[in-house]
């Protein structure tokens, strides 16, 4: 037989298994993501800081992993990789075209008189009319004399020659990679239930491939920076500036001057990074662009080449 007493001590015991079942069917139905997103909060730096931080005040999860590294277990390992002799320089060549134009115009030949010549008859040997020939040289009259040297302004097709060169302004920084994400929106690498917006161009390649200066310019930034690993910071003409991050080694300096193709650093893993890669990023007047974009872009040079038809006598 069960007692009043007993009664009320079986009832507490269900209600607190009914209690405990509800709160873990709550657990289970609630957003899988939550108690993710919730760690991540905890794990992060209150006041993550960035040089690269262009979101304003609205971070996405993105990065919030962008202010830790999540590669720090094999980072020692590439550093040993890419500590192998590196060369200075790669012969990286921004040159798309180099042509020769040759532009109509007048040349002036000279002509030295000779014995029974006339005015008229020189004129019809170059194809002049007359009266050019007397205006070049001052002349009142058609009378010359032997041995008389005249300036005959010949109409010619090639009378002037430029040498025109186009050339990139920037070098893919590194030459051999394969290109593994683009400018702009796509799926979080780390949550794929989430899209983010990525702020640079990614080359995949091995762990110490060389990453050059994609242009000349100063360095103005070497260094971790959160999740964007080792990085460096070029500043170059024009308002433009590129960010090379999650680098393995950094082979420059701060205030160091380089050309394009000096070696500045080797291909990593370091910060946030999924595999090894370059993340390369640019900017121009302190607004990111597109780097492909950038990489496209070429200058022009006009140069004037020496008159392809000499005048002599």
């Amino acid at each position: 037989m069960i007692s009043r007493s007993d009664n009320g001590n079986v009832g507490k015991k269900c209600f607190v298994i009914v209690s405990v079942f509800i709160g873990l069917s709550f657990d289970i139905s609630a957003n899988p993501f939550l108690r993710f997103n919730e760690e991540i909060d905890k794990t992060l730096a209150p006041n993550p800081s960035s040089v690269f931080k262009i979101f304003g005040n609205q971070e996405s999860e993105m990065q919030k992993l962008f202010s830790q590294g999540i590669n720090t277990q094999v980072e020692e390992e590439d550093s040993q990789v890419a500590a192998l002799d590196l060369p200075k320089y790669l012969d990286v060549s921004p040159v798309v075209s180099n042509t020769v134009v040759h532009e109509s115009g007048v040349v002036l030949k000279k002509y030295l008189v000779q014995k029974k010549d006339t005015l008229t008859k020189i004129a019809k040997s170059f194809l002049v009319d007359m009266a050019k020939i007397k205006k070049q040289n001052a002349l009142t009259s058609s009378s010359l004399k032997l041995g008389q040297v005249l300036e005959i302004p010949v109409q010619i097709k090639n009378a002037s020659s430029s040498r025109v060169i186009r050339k990139k302004l920037f070098v893919l920084p590194v030459p051999q990679s394969r290109v593994t994400s683009r400018f702009g929106r796509r799926v979080d690498p780390f949550n794929k239930y989430n899209r983010v917006y990525h702020t640079g161009l990614d080359l995949a390649a091995k762990v110490g491939t060389p990453v050059v200066s994609a242009a000349d310019g100063e360095v103005i930034f070497t260094g971790r920076n959160g999740g964007y690993g080792n990085s460096v910071t070029i500043q170059h003409k024009n308002g433009y500036k590129t960010v090379y991050a999650h680098c393995s080694q950094i082979l420059v300096e701060v205030g160091e001057t380089v050309k394009m193709g000096r070696v500045i650093a080797a291909v990593g893993r370091t910060g946030t990074a999924t595999g090894a890669h370059l993340h390369f990023e640019v900017f121009l007047n302190g607004k990111l662009m597109n780097p492909e974009s950038a990489l496209n872009i070429t200058e022009k040079f006009i140069t004037k080449l020496p008159k392809s038809e000499i005048a002599g006598i």
